[in-house]
């Protein structure tokens, strides 16, 4: 099957064979720029949160935005397609080096960043949008969800952070709740976020914001 029918990681990770890659066309990415992209109020809250939040905890919404603030950035996606939008605004600033790391799998995700960056943790480990939905649970029991979280932690320096968004699904903050405290051996300090805000400030939040940070 062609590389536009099925998902094929670009490291030596776990191929999700006879999947097809929905994003291939290129619409979503498009249209994600569009109404999601750096000219929307969106980003900017975005960037406001994300940027003040590292910035709090000493740390040294997306990639472009955050190696623009000094970041440095490794960025995955499943997608080759969506990578290749931000490669594409990457490469119109190519002379710059900051831009260069860019591809990992989740489910080898240490294993694949030590392959480049030996012995490298890191300050923080951001996923936004609706990535963590798109993993496929092929076993029934979230194995490979438990298994990428526990690798997000890994990936972290001691006192390291983890921003995490869940969007919409609010019947599953607690399950989810729980799986991020146990990918952290229960141990690390858990804030919930709503639309940006505590979440006891937000009744009905359109999506939550968890941030882990790692003992």
């Amino acid at each position: 099957m062609s590389a536009d029918k099925v998902f094929h990681p670009r490291s030596e990770g776990i191929p999700s064979e006879g999947v097809k890659d929905q994003y291939a066309d290129g619409k979503a990415a498009r249209a994600w720029n569009k109404f999601i992209g750096d000219s929307n109020q969106r980003t900017q809250n975005y960037k406001d949160f994300l940027i003040g939040l590292l910035k709090k905890h000493g740390c040294k919404i997306d990639s472009m935005m955050l190696v623009d603030e000094g970041f440095g950035l490794v960025s995955i996606d499943a997608s080759d397609k969506m990578l290749k939008h931000a490669l594409k605004a990457r490469w119109e600033k190519r002379r710059n080096p900051k831009y260069d790391e860019w591809e990992a799998n989740w489910e080898t995700l240490p294993r694949d960043i030590n392959s480049f960056l030996p012995g490298t943790q890191f300050d923080a480990v951001i996923c936004l949008g609706n990535s963590f939905a798109h993993l496929l649970d092929e076993y029934g029991d979230q194995r490979v969800q438990k298994m990428c979280l526990e690798n997000f932690a890994k990936c972290l320096k001691p006192g390291g952070l983890l921003e995490f968004r869940l969007c919409y699904y609010p019947h599953k903050l607690d399950t989810f709740t729980k799986m991020l405290d146990e990918a952290f051996g229960n141990r690390a300090a858990h804030s919930i976020y709503a639309d940006f805000q505590p979440l006891s400030q937000v009744p009905v939040p359109g999506f939550y914001i968890h941030v882990m940070q790692k003992k």
